[in-house]
């Protein structure tokens, strides 16, 4: 029951209405016109006013734009290029600069080391010059005092040459064929104590009696104790080989 009540509801509504339609359809129905007055229009005056076209802007504004993405791409590319010649210009700069520092560091360190080099050089000669004048300075003295030596040598030398031959001639027994004009030269070996170890004819008189007598002479004195005191170098050079000479030029013919 309840269900043919509620479908029966809704099916009378629709007929209802149904009816309605068709019976204003029938008896020619119209609506209502509401009539109004209408004034008179106000005369306008009216400006030409140009205006921009607004129209591409509008659709330019309107449609959505196109990135190039090449074209970015490509700056990127330039920008990414420049940034790199930059940084390889900096660093070749620099490197420039460091080199150039090197140079002048080097340039500098070989200055010093020449004018270190030329300052040694001038010391080494300057020590050769001053060793050079001590040398020669040292070779005059030696000179001066061999000279020295060499005259105070030929002092002693006369000296002790007169004390010798004063003895021999004391010890000597002239013989009866002496005559003046008579040379005998005699050799006499000594050593440092004065003593004579052998005594030889070197030159003869021509007469052997004066060259018996002047070896006789030199044989009987056998030492000459003075020599003991003799400085070694004069008796090594003068007297260790002695040269004698007898010349009777006293005597009568």
């Amino acid at each position: 029951m309840n269900i043919l009540r509620n479908i029966a509801i809704p099916c009378g509504a629709t007929l209802a209405i149904h009816v309605v339609v068709i019976a204003a359809l029938f008896s020619d129905w119209q609506p209502k016109i509401e009539h109004k007055l209408v004034k008179p229009p106000r005369h306008i005056e009216a400006k030409l006013v140009e205006l921009k076209p607004k129209a591409k802007q509008a659709k330019q504004e309107e449609k959505p734009k196109k990135v190039d993405l090449t074209k970015k791409q490509r700056m990127l590319e330039e920008q990414q290029r420049a940034e790199k010649l930059k940084r390889e210009a900096e660093v070749k700069k620099r490197q420039e600069l460091e080199a150039k520092k090197a140079a002048e560091a080097k340039k500098k360190k070989e200055q010093a080391a020449a004018e270190a080099k030329k300052k040694e050089q001038q010391r080494k000669e300057e020590q050769q010059r001053q060793l050079r004048i001590q040398q020669e300075f040292e070779k005059a003295l030696l000179e001066e005092q061999g000279q020295l030596l060499e005259d105070s040598y030929a002092t002693q030398a006369q000296s002790y040459a007169a004390l010798i031959r004063q003895r021999v001639e004391r010890s000597w027994s002239r013989p009866p064929s002496a005559r003046n004009g008579m040379r005998c030269e005699l050799s006499i070996q000594l050593v440092p104590s004065g003593r004579v170890i052998d005594v030889q004819v070197s030159r003869s008189s021509g007469d052997a009696a004066f060259d018996r007598a002047a070896l006789k002479a030199v044989k009987k004195i056998e030492a000459f104790p003075e020599l003991q005191d003799m400085p070694i170098g004069l008796f090594e050079r003068e007297f260790r080989n002695f040269k004698m000479v007898f010349q009777p030029e006293d005597l009568r013919q």
